[in-house]
């Protein structure tokens, strides 16, 4: 055999230091997602029930143990707006009352059935085929009772908990451990569209009818765990005193397939799952933060920075307390921050809207009505309503000349002037719409002519660097 020459023997060394290095590579990546997987396992376990791993290898060892003849259940237990707890109450209290939780969910299941915390704020509990239908609903009523009664901590402070239960049956709703999750999950994102808080079946129709949302909804889920939303900011430019008036916090969500998605793509999603409340309070905290982190950099700017509220938060009775909370954390000024609400007949339809808006002014905050349009009613009711800022629906600039509108718009800067309100408008984009919009007296403007929204460090750099005046004057 002829001697390999020396440039074949170091390609072949080359080679084989190459395969080694990647089968190190690979398997240090095996043992750090095996490492990491058990770590995020062992962070959510509590005493009393076993673990996800443990729970799909009981359901896959039983499934090939008593074959698809035998019937058994599972109750899948997704406790309603959990994030908010620990928001509230942080992890150590939140363990706590997962502790209370899990013993009170033990003490209603016969021995042989078994409970998993399936994630951090989700029970699966294993009925066994010594139990019929009617036996697992039975126990599923008294699981909503236990989770339904208060928890008190601190000595006197009640936590009140509600969950949305949802209850399949192999191999009925599925053959192996993953349909039946599937299912379960199903069912369970029909109970949280419908506010929470009740039991269900699955059945094949959710298929068909809630599937295509389904996989947004946990992925949400997911994102908040893994802390994927974030806020942009927008510029409102003062047109009088040519410089930056404030700046609107926006939410947006930065999908890891997907990138940075607009809230249009998911907000409903979260509005009907309950999720859009943890919105609020995670925002306003972010909020706070840059404005503390903006004040570092510019500590003599005097700008305003407004956040939208959505309908669902100001219908929630605890929301002026958990917005109290948060000024009370980070010792905040509240009068710098304006709550835009976006449906203005709330006002004067739900008792518990003008409840919160009182008390949240009482703290300090300063309210708009966003999206305002040409409408003489709502015009007329404007005196009596707690508003401090009118924000003009870009829509409004869309309509034809008329001496109505024309009229209108006098009518609504008067009223403005009159009572001390501030009007913004929003949706300007070329030079046109600005002249048109002074010409009306309206000097606070809002709209890509200016700028498109922007990450919190780009926002810094405009700031600094945006010559107003001469941006005017283009």
């Amino acid at each position: 055999m002829n001697d390999i020459n020396p440039t074949t023997a170091v390609v072949i060394f080359l080679f084989i230091l190459f395969l080694t290095a990647a089968l190190a590579y690979f398997l240090f990546i095996n043992v750090r997602y095996n490492e990491r997987k058990w770590k995020e396992e062992r962070s959510i376990m509590v005493e009393g029930v076993i673990s996800r791993s443990a729970m799909n290898s009981l359901l896959a060892s039983y499934i090939s143990k008593v074959g698809k003849d035998a019937m058994f259940s599972l109750i899948y237990i997704d406790l309603d707006r959990f994030s908010e707890i620990v928001q509230a109450f942080g992890d150590k209290e939140s363990k706590k009352i997962m502790d209370k939780l899990t013993k009170r969910i033990r003490s209603v299941l016969p021995k042989d059935c078994k409970a998993s915390l399936y994630e951090s704020d989700i029970f699966v509990v294993f009925i066994p085929i010594d139990y019929d239908q009617g036996d697992t609903h039975e126990l599923a009523r008294r699981i909503q009772e236990q989770i339904n009664e208060s928890i008190t901590l601190f000595g006197s402070t009640e936590v009140n908990l509600t969950a949305a239960i949802s209850i399949a049956y192999f191999p009925m709703h599925g053959e192996n451990t993953k349909q039946l999750m599937n299912s379960l999950k199903l069912a369970n994102y029909t109970v949280k569209k419908t506010g929470g808080n009740a039991i269900r079946l699955y059945n094949e129709d959710m298929s068909q009818t809630e599937g295509e949302f389904l996989d947004y909804y946990y992925q949400i889920k997911n994102a908040i765990a893994k802390k994927e939303f974030l806020l942009y900011y927008h510029p409102i430019i003062d047109t009088t005193k040519e410089q930056i008036y404030g700046v609107e916090a926006l939410l947006r969500w930065n999908h890891p397939e997907h990138g940075l998605l607009s809230p249009f793509k998911f907000i409903n999603i979260m509005e009907q799952s309950g999720d859009i409340y943890w919105v609020g309070l995670w925002g306003l905290e972010s909020l706070i933060k840059s404005y503390y982190e903006f004040k570092q950099v510019f500590p003599k700017a005097d700008i305003k920075f407004t956040f939208n509220i959505s309908p669902k938060q100001l219908l929630n009775e605890t929301l002026a307390v958990d917005f109290q909370r948060i000024l009370k954390k980070y010792k905040m000024n509240a009068e710098k921050i304006i709550l835009e609400i976006v449906e203005f007949a709330l006002f004067d339809r739900h008792e518990v809207v003008l409840q919160n808006i009182t008390q949240l002014r009482a703290l300090g905050f300063q309210f708009a009505v966003d999206g305002f349009g040409l409408d003489y009613a709502t015009l007329a009711k404007l005196e009596t309503m707690p508003l401090d800022t009118i924000k003009l629906s870009k829509e409004f600039l869309n309509e034809e000349h008329s001496y109505v509108k024309s009229r209108f718009v006098n009518l609504l800067v008067e009223f403005a002037s009159k009572n001390e309100k501030t009007i913004i408008s929003e949706g300007i984009e070329n030079p046109e719409m600005l002249k048109t919009i002074n010409e009306y007296g309206i000097k606070i403007v809002q709209g890509f002519y200016f700028a498109r929204p922007m990450s919190f460090d780009s926002f810094k750099i405009y700031f600094k660097e945006t010559d107003v005046p001469t941006m005017l004057k283009k």
